[in-house]
């Protein structure tokens, strides 16, 4: 009695060996793993073809009869695809065929590929003079898409030609990123320096890439007006004479004063402070021109004591005086002034 074969057996597909992850720089051909296909019928019935139903970077390779293996035929990136779920189905030949079908999954792991990066080439950092020695005037951060060791990221300085030793000036901080000052600023000294932050990975071997910082320091109104030649701050008196003659608007003196400031810290402006309700003379509030407000009249003092007071635009503003003695004399032979009295617009 010959007993026929009918199709009742469907292939069973075993994976003899499976490696626990893929680098993702495996070169192609790389064996990912080892499978082996059976199929209890006979003839046709137990003919097998393994085939991959996904679209993955990997391909089935007949190496001798039933025995296959799993190989890489295409890049990987384990940034962008960390795992693949590979479906593998065999298929008999009998009529009608039947098929089973595997999953394996590969692990993709990391190999140290991306350097850490910055979200911007250049980062520019605004800093208050005068401010604590040890603060914190910015903080970078780089990414590094990879993982582990190959992820950790560390800071240092970079010298720049440009500038003097920046690490007498900041330090940073090798994980956190924290740049601190290590001097208080003077604006009236250094405006400004620049420096570069390298971040570099902990893989083998490391990847790093840079940032260029440029640091600006802000004007604080830390400095008074200055009274220039030849008249000298509150302390000593400046004596001017004019004629009992003189014109309303006759040129008396020009006050001259400069900050070490800038913008409005820098701004002057002049003012008579004494004495209170002064009716003879007047100054510009932005020339420091001291000038008559009318003739001189037969009731007016002969020494007329002036408090001029200079103040800058800042908050709180700063000032400085000057103390100026108008003596009005009878002739104008008796007049001995460094300034020539060229007749002068009004304001």
């Amino acid at each position: 009695v010959e007993i026929i074969d009918i199709n009742d057996n469907s292939p069973e597909i075993t994976v003899t060996s499976l490696v626990n992850s893929v680098k993702e720089d495996a070169s192609v051909a790389t064996v990912v793993a080892m499978v082996t296909v059976m199929d209890k019928d006979a003839g046709k019935n137990g003919d097998v073809k393994l085939k991959l139903i996904s679209s993955v970077p990997f391909s089935i390779q007949n190496s001798y009869k039933n025995y296959y293996t799993l190989i890489v035929n295409g890049p990987l990136d384990r940034e962008i695809a960390s795992q693949y779920n590979v479906t593998m189905t065999a298929t008999d030949e009998g009529t009608p065929p039947l098929s089973s079908s595997t999953v394996i999954t590969v692990h993709v792991s990391d190999v140290n590929d991306n350097p850490p990066r910055f979200p911007e080439p250049v980062i520019n950092v605004y800093v208050k003079e005068n401010s604590q020695i040890g603060a914190v005037i910015h903080t970078v951060s780089a990414f590094d898409p990879d993982v582990g060791e190959n992820a950790r990221v560390t800071y240092s300085l970079l010298e720049s030609s440009k500038s003097s030793s920046v690490s007498s000036v900041v330090n940073i901080n090798s994980d956190s990123g924290d740049i601190h000052s290590l001097q208080s600023f003077n604006y009236e000294e250094m405006k400004t320096f620049q420096f570069k932050v390298q971040a570099t990975d902990s893989g083998v071997p490391p990847l790093s890439s840079n940032v260029s910082v440029n640091v600006f320091i802000l004007d604080e109104n830390d400095n008074s007006p200055g009274i220039l030649a030849p008249y000298s701050e509150h302390g000593s008196v400046n004596t001017e004479n004019i004629p009992y003659s003189a014109e309303a608007g006759y040129f008396v003196a020009k006050i001259r004063a400069v900050d070490a400031d800038s913008g409005y810290n820098a701004l002057l402006s002049y003012h008579i402070s004494e004495p209170k309700g002064n009716n003879l003379f007047r100054i510009g509030s932005s020339s420091g021109e001291i000038r008559t407000k009318r003739r001189m009249s037969d009731n007016d003092l002969k020494t007329h004591p002036l408090v001029v007071v200079v103040s800058d635009s800042g908050e709180p503003s700063l000032s400085a005086t000057v103390s100026v003695d108008v003596v009005v004399v009878e002739s104008t032979g008796d007049i001995q002034t460094q300034f020539k009295h060229a007749p002068m617009k009004e304001e």
